[in-house]
């Protein structure tokens, strides 16, 4: 926390902060451990917040969720931003014909900051959700956001290295880099259960011109991951892409600030 904002404001904007990066909440204890901060100050804040319902106690696990009013706020916000509802439009065409999972998602620093999500009827776990950021060498739609990167940019971004997640996930700079340059060669880009086992990913970059404002990937268990339906899935992200690149530019979108 900052020394010269007021207390109490920054208080309740923390604990928005924290409860949007962990879909499943925070108990009383745990907000108070991870913010620092004293039990006794922080319950008439969060008691306040789920009176006005920007935040919700679940009763059976004790923990605090973001609640329907920060949901509508935020809506409120991406509400002024045309390129936002063009392309849940359209992520919303491509989850109709392939049946399964779409994201969007940002670079932030060395992650993913995952800003859409839609779920097909054909429901699979993923460690993804709106706000949160995981790593982007290991996932599909993150090595969309930084193929062009070189070696010693890849270095700089990852100075501890690239840690394993799973027995697939890439931890050579050497081999990432390979990755990333069928990326640009193709302009695909894949994950084979590296975040998460059992799941694959196809996905591709939005830009406009050089810049690579965001990016987009479907989402899959690997049982259905027959070549048949991921060429299906590759010809539906091109067609996709078009349609987005194409809008943004005549919108003039040039970085990903227009999307956040």
């Amino acid at each position: 926390m900052s020394n010269n904002g007021h207390r109490s404001t920054e208080r309740v904007l923390d604990i928005l902060k924290l409860l949007s990066q962990n879909s499943s909440g925070y108990s009383l204890t745990e907000i108070s451990t991870l913010l620092t901060a004293p039990k006794s100050s922080l319950f008439p804040i969060i008691h306040t917040m789920q009176n006005r319902g920007f935040i919700q106690l679940e009763t059976t696990s004790g923990k605090y969720r973001i609640g329907p009013q920060a949901y509508l706020t935020g809506s409120a916000y991406k509400s002024d931003r045309p390129i936002y509802d063009i392309i849940k439009s359209n992520m919303q065409k491509l989850v109709d014909s392939c049946h399964e999972t779409c994201h969007l998602g940002i670079l932030s620093g060395d992650s993913v900051l995952y800003i859409a999500k839609i779920a097909s009827e054909n429901a699979i776990m993923l460690r993804s959700h709106i706000g949160q950021r995981l790593p982007a060498y290991c996932t599909g739609i993150g090595k969309a956001l930084i193929y062009p990167l070189s070696k010693n940019e890849l270095q700089q971004l990852y100075p501890n290295g690239l840690t394993a997640y799973t027995p697939t996930t890439i931890t050579s700079f050497d081999c990432l880099c390979k990755e990333l340059e069928e990326v640009k060669r193709s302009g695909y880009a894949y994950e084979y259960s590296e975040l998460t086992e059992g799941i694959q990913c196809v996905a591709v970059p939005l830009c406009n011109g050089d810049s690579i404002i965001a990016s987009t990937s479907i989402a899959l268990p690997i049982y259905r991951a027959t070549p048949e339906k991921l060429q299906e899935i590759k010809l539906l992200l091109d067609e996709y892409k078009e349609v987005v690149e194409h809008s943004m530019q005549q919108l003039n979108i040039n970085d990903n600030s227009y999307l956040i």
